[in-house]
């Protein structure tokens, strides 16, 4: 079974709900029920829920309850029809065919126009959207012909996954793209739920809408087993979410070990997804350290990700095998991990000794009278707590002063996508759900507010350059050197892989990492 991805920044393991697919149905086979309740617990607060200004995993997975996308992935893993209903394309042209009869929450027609908006919306610099260069390239214009119902994108530069990046954009109607901040915790969108109530940090409270008839497999409002109510629930403790499903009180659930073999004991059905456990992004930016290249390379060589791996992942961590967790994982690299400098604290010592890095009585380093301090922000929860302070305590050896800071994911978003350089060197964070490696590039080079690191990797640009102007799998030796570029040069640290579950009970769906809103069919 193929499934629809949502590629998106993942806060590892606060987020893996949106991450990756790796399975199929919910458990839970029985009686579907009729305008049943569903609930789902999430462990970190989504934040913003305009689908523009986000690409936090959980909000994402919040909002296409709200929100929907022009097209989506088959059964068979290819294109298939949503709000659009066709389209033709090229590597810099793609003209879409609006589906007929589909209305926005507050009963207003989708419109080509609206259609289009929705791109000129996020590629405006001046909204500072999150999605701009990852979906949706920088230099893309909309044009809609209301007459025959079609919107055409164009770009000037080729890319070779340019239809699935932008159709898989979630189209939000007139009213939210005019007052975007109103809709922070609102749903302006054509989807298959109202959010009827908002608690940030609390909960989340969705209701189907009565007037929905064009779902994905003939969906509609009336389809049996659609739930009536779905309640989100944030819920940071993993213990606490194993409780919850051990008692019946949620329904869906990401788990990780060691409390994940009290579920499995329990029978209780689950769908494993992986991911990298954490990667971490050095600061680039001239007024940091880490802007130094000696600097960032001996932090790589003093780390040893096989122990911090095992920590986070309470002894089940694997060697980082890609960037990217979406599936299909097209130009993906199975061995990533081959490309990170090699553990070595003495020659690590070596080379912040001739970069002028002077270890000094008091067992710290420093240059020129700045002292090598590095301020790692990392997202909360104790596997993390655990693995930082002990990754501190290896940079502490080599001489470096480490200053450790903790946020949850939105608090992380809004620090990174800011437009500053920001209070940290090194940062926790992994770029999840990518199945196009074209969507990486933004996170990698350019000004952009997605290059938050402020990374210069000349050899990633030049492979960039080469895949962008090469159609589909002809590009995938370019697109892997230049994965290979950012790890081999110590701009990114990938740590290693991990393996959470998403926990299901008294539903069935299409996939539940992500799940589809109109796939839902409670059961007893």
């Amino acid at each position: 079974m193929r499934f629809r991805y949502i590629p998106i920044i993942a806060f590892v393991l606060s987020s893996t709900l949106a991450v990756v697919a790796c399975g199929s149905e919910g458990g839970g086979q029985g009686t579907v029920t009729t305008d049943g309740a569903l609930t789902i617990s999430a462990p970190t607060d989504p934040g913003n829920l305009f689908p523009p200004k986000t690409l936090n995993a959980t909000a994402r997975q919040l909002a296409v309850f709200g929100y929907e996308s022009l097209v989506s992935f088959g059964d068979d893993g290819k294109l298939a029809p949503w709000l659009a209903q066709s389209w033709d394309s090229s590597a810099t042209e793609v003209v879409f065919k609006l589906r007929d009869g589909v209305t926005c929450s507050d009963g207003s027609t989708l419109s080509a126009q609206m259609v289009a908006d929705n791109y000129t919306w996020i590629t405006d610099p001046a909204n500072s959207s999150a999605i701009r260069g990852v979906f949706v390239p920088p230099d893309l214009t909309a044009t809609a012909d209301s007459a025959a119902n079609t919107v055409t994108l164009k770009t000037a530069m080729p890319n070779p996954f340019l239809t699935e990046m932008v159709g898989q954009v979630l189209i939000v109607c007139s009213s939210g793209l005019s007052h975007p901040d109103e809709y922070s915790n609102r749903f302006d969108g054509t989807g298959l739920y109202t959010l009827t109530d908002a608690s940030p940090g609390e909960s989340y409270t969705l209701t189907r809408r009565s007037d929905y008839t064009w779902g994905p497999g003939g969906t509609t409002s009336d389809t049996p087993g659609l739930p009536m109510t779905v309640t989100v629930n944030v819920i940071t403790n993993n213990v606490t979410r194993a409780n919850l499903l051990l008692s019946g009180e949620t329904n869906l659930a990401t788990v990780t070990m060691p409390d994940s073999e009290r579920l499995e004991t329990a029978g209780m059905p689950g769908i494993s997804a992986s991911m990298l456990s954490a990667e971490l992004f050095f600061n680039h930016d001239d007024a940091h350290v880490t802007a130094d290249p000696a600097v960032r390379m001996a932090l790589v060589r003093s780390t040893n990700t096989e122990e911090i791996a095992d920590i986070l992942t309470g002894g089940n961590g694997s060697p980082a095998q890609s960037f990217q967790s979406g599936l299909p994982k097209t130009c993906a690299l199975e061995d990533l991990n081959s490309s990170v400098p090699s553990f070595d604290e003495q020659d690590a010592s070596r080379i912040l000794d001739a970069a002028g890095w002077i270890m000094g009585p008091d067992g710290l380093r420093s240059k020129n009278g700045r002292k090598l301090t590095v301020n790692i922000l990392h997202l909360q929860g104790s596997e993390r707590v655990a693995a930082f302070e002990y990754l501190a305590s290896q940079w502490k050896k080599l001489g470096v002063d480490v200053v450790i800071q903790t946020a949850d994911s939105p608090v992380i978003q809004s620090i990174l996508f800011s437009g500053n350089s920001g209070n940290w060197d090194v940062v926790d964070l992994a770029i999840g759900g990518v199945s196009f490696p074209s969507m990486m590039v933004p996170f990698f080079s350019g000004a952009g507010p997605q290059n938050f690191a402020k990374i210069k990797n000349p050899a990633f640009d030049l492979n960039v350059a080469v895949a962008m102007n090469t159609l589909g799998l002809e590009g995938c030796p370019q697109w892997q050197e230049a994965e290979r570029a950012i790890v081999a040069n110590a701009d990114v640290l990938p740590i290693g892989w991990s393996s959470t579950v998403a926990y299901t009970d008294g539903f069935t769906a299409r996939q539940v990492i992500p799940i589809e809103p109109w796939s839902i069919r409670t059961t007893e």
